[in-house]
């Protein structure tokens, strides 16, 4: 064989045998690149068709899952099918017109770690298809498949490997020449395409390959470029989707919603990664100020529990709560309530909660506002309940102390009151509750001395949290053994008289809020109101004794005067009238003897008669004084002092002074009265031997005095002798005085005797003065 022909055949050999590795390797290169460049392509539309079905498919819209899918169906380059399983393991939408094959479901399932999964199938009528499945959210079993035919790229590898063989014999028939330039001339392209695929699969999807020709190397380079364009389609739609969705997220900032995006980001946990501007707003932070705090710093203390809750769930992959209510902190300190919306998202490859923030303070406040005028109205209801029904002021205060003490949740106080006494303020410990009464007692007392508080005049509830070492409550202990730290006082007023104080104790220093303090000042009121109103009641008790008591005397008297007026008629005017009878008869019958005698006697019996007369008009004068109306009140009083103890063996000493006016009928006969009663006791009771009676006129007003220098008596007592005469005689001159307006003060002294004082301020008069006499 010559050499050429060995050469020849070696060369064929060769020939052969490169073309058969350039095809091998060719193909595979190309088989390579294909079936990456189909990977990519298959999971760049599974997660498209995830992300697109993934709301829809949550909010149970199934209708529009498959239309999705049908979408994607047509619009997709070398999809064979698309379906849907929910987190139930069901096929809710797929895309197979003669029906769902029964164990697709069952060849290539997620676990519980995956994400993504890629098996290759040999369908019968398809052929083979590379089966991408997706999880449509994590944290859910649903997921998304998408079917990829590889008969393109089989068919590629075909026309490849038809492509080489056919070369590989025109090298053979050429010879080796012709077989390295067909090998150099095949190479190149192929080359150039595998290199255009790989960028294809990196993702450089901005130029064409330009390869110049018709034979199937151009028709595989064209095949890329409408693979490119297919996926350029697809990135195009894809990015169109995440517009919509940028879209949709400025429409909810335009709403007025604040929108902050939370992962966990290494030691520190939920540090913002997003915030919109509304957001910003909200917060009064800047988006660099934001971006650098973790949610803990911006959550106020009350809500930080809240949302500790919602990240739990999140790493424990439960369901999120959908609206919460949360209180956060803003830049100038200020409070700030928002309804809070969280959902799981992927943000920048990273599983991220996105919280959608919406402004409720105002509405917030007025909730809170509606629920403490409420509380208030029930405390007051509930103290009203305590307080009603009861007229004994002990009792009283001691129910609504310990409604007061529910209400507030607290568990010790005392109520003290202001009692007025002789122009003098005296304190009187009421009730309490908590600590003993000796305490109680003790701290009513140590209370005038205390720095800390207005004394009676403060009208205002005041709180003192910070009690010193020196302060006597800080020596209190509550039934649970704690000590008193705070203490609250509240001043129990009524048209502006502070009648009382409520005091509170507790061993938190910042127990009393500010919602107690508002709601103690209408309590204030209320028992305020509460003690003036038991008061009124025990005077008006007192008045009504009081009246029953005259009303009894006024009946005694009436009887009284009746039996005097009879025994003075029976004993002394009857006595009289009968012996003038039997004088006359007797004269009538000496008048035929002797009628000089019997001149005598009748002479006699004219005397006797002046004196009946005399009797008959000092009885009619102790009924109505006839001098008053006739002369006036200073000659009646005279008169009336004068005769009166004439006979008793007492001095009289009449004074009047100033300038005399004559006052209306009622006022002299009063005063005249009370002069009467006050003589006639005097002569009773005082076994005195001077009284002295004065009247003082000064402008508009008049001072009248009866004075006695004798033995004395015990006002008080003689006042507290219900039913005595003397009580009665003694209540009628103060009654008669409060009639006219006057004030009537009497003194008396075991050794220096008796002194009536009433005084009178009466309207100026048509002055009608008496004569210089």
């Amino acid at each position: 064989m010559k050499l050429s022909s060995k050469m020849i055949i070696i060369t064929m050999i060769l020939i052969v045998v490169m073309g058969l590795l350039t095809m091998g390797a060719i193909t595979t290169i190309v088989e390579q690149a294909m079936t990456q460049q189909l990977e990519e392509q298959g999971l760049t539309y599974a997660r498209m068709a995830a992300d697109n079905v993934a709301n829809p498919l949550l909010d149970g819209n199934i209708l529009i899952v498959q239309r999705t899918i049908e979408n994607l169906l047509q619009t997709g380059s070398g999809i064979a099918y698309v379906y849907v399983i929910d987190n139930t393991g069901k096929v809710v939408a797929h895309t197979f017109s003669g029906g769902f094959p029964i164990n697709l479901t069952t060849i290539n399932i997620l676990e519980a770690n995956q994400l993504t999964n890629m098996i290759l199938l040999n369908v019968q009528s398809q052929g083979l298809i590379r089966d991408v499945g997706v999880r449509i959210l994590e944290g859910l079993n649903a997921e998304v498949h998408v079917g990829f035919s590889q008969n393109n790229i089989l068919q590629w590898i075909y026309n490849v490997r038809k492509l080489m063989f056919n070369l590989t014999l025109y090298g053979v028939l050429l010879g080796s020449v012709a077989a390295l330039i067909l090998s150099s001339l095949i190479t190149k392209p192929l080359k150039k395409l595998a290199a255009h695929a790989l960028r294809l699969g990196k993702g450089d999807l901005e130029e064409d390959i330009i390869i110049r020709g018709k034979d199937e190397i151009v028709e595989l380079a064209l095949c890329l470029n409408r693979m490119r364009k297919d996926l350029f389609t697809g990135m195009q739609k894809l990015r169109q989707s995440e517009e919509s969705n940028r879209t949709l997220l400025e429409a909810i900032s335009a709403a007025g919603e604040g929108i902050a995006v939370f992962q966990d980001n290494g030691s520190q946990k939920t540090v913002m990664k997003f915030v919109n501007k509304q957001y910003e707003h909200l917060t009064g932070y800047t988006k660099e100020e934001l971006l650098e705090m973790g949610v803990n710093q911006i959550v106020r203390p009350e809500s930080r529990e809240q949302v500790n809750e919602v990240w739990n769930r999140y790493h424990q992959g439960l369901k999120l709560p959908k609206q919460i209510e949360i209180s956060i902190k803003r830049k100038d300190g200020s409070k700030l309530y928002v309804e809070a919306s969280y959902c799981t998202i992927t943000y920048e490859g990273s599983r991220a909660i996105i919280c959608i923030n919406r402004d409720i303070t105002e509405k917030k406040k007025t909730s809170l506002e509606i629920i403490r005028k409420n509380r208030e109205l029930a405390a007051l209801n509930e103290l009203s309940k305590a307080i009603s029904g009861r007229m004994d002021l002990k009792d009283k205060l001691n129910e609504a102390l310990n409604t007061i003490l529910q209400v507030l949740g607290k568990q010790a106080g005392w109520i003290f009151v202001y009692n007025q006494w002789e122009n003098e303020t005296q304190i009187d410990l009421i009730c309490q509750i908590g600590i003993l009464p000796e305490e109680a007692l003790a701290q009513t007392q140590e209370f005038q001395n205390c720095n800390h508080f207005a004394k009676p005049n403060s009208n205002s509830v005041q709180v003192h949290s910070s009690l010193s070492t020196a302060c006597p409550i800080k020596r209190l202990k509550l039934p649970d053994g704690t000590k008193a730290l705070s203490h609250v006082y509240a001043p129990l007023t009524y048209k502006g008289r502070v009648l009382g104080v409520l005091n509170i104790i507790d061993s938190d220093p910042q127990s009393f809020t500010k919602e107690d303090l508002n709601l103690l000042n209408p309590i204030g009121l209320q028992l305020g109101g509460a003690i003036e109103n038991a008061e009124l009641w025990v005077e008006l008790n007192k008045k009504e004794m009081l009246r029953k008591q005259l009303l009894n005397k006024v009946i005694t008297a009436q009887e009284e005067e009746r039996k005097r007026i009879a025994r003075e008629l029976h004993d002394e005017s009857s006595q009289s009238i009968a012996a003038l009878s039997v004088g006359l008869k007797s004269a009538i019958e000496i008048m035929r003897l002797d009628k000089e005698y019997a001149l005598a006697i009748l002479e006699d019996l004219k005397k006797n008669t002046s004196t009946i007369l005399k009797e008959l008009h000092h009885i009619i004068y102790d009924l109505r004084p006839s001098l008053i109306d006739d002369l006036g009140l200073l000659p009646a009083l005279r008169w009336y002092v004068e005769s009166r103890l004439e006979t008793t063996g007492i001095e009289p000493q009449v004074t009047f002074s100033g300038n005399p006016v004559r006052l209306p009928d009622e006022v002299e006969i009063t005063i005249f009265r009370i002069v009467q009663e006050s003589i006639t006791n005097a002569i009773k009771y005082s076994n005195a031997e001077n009284v002295y009676l004065g009247l003082e006129f000064g402008h508009n007003s008049l001072v009248v005095s009866v004075e006695d220098d004798g033995v004395g008596f015990n006002v008080e007592e003689s006042l507290d002798q219900k039913g005595g005469k003397e009580s009665f005689g003694l209540l009628g001159m103060r009654e008669r005085a409060e009639l006219i307006g006057g004030k009537l003060d009497i003194y008396s002294w075991s050794t220096r005797g008796t002194r009536i004082t009433l005084k009178l301020d009466f309207p100026s008069l048509e002055e009608e003065r008496y004569e210089e006499n």
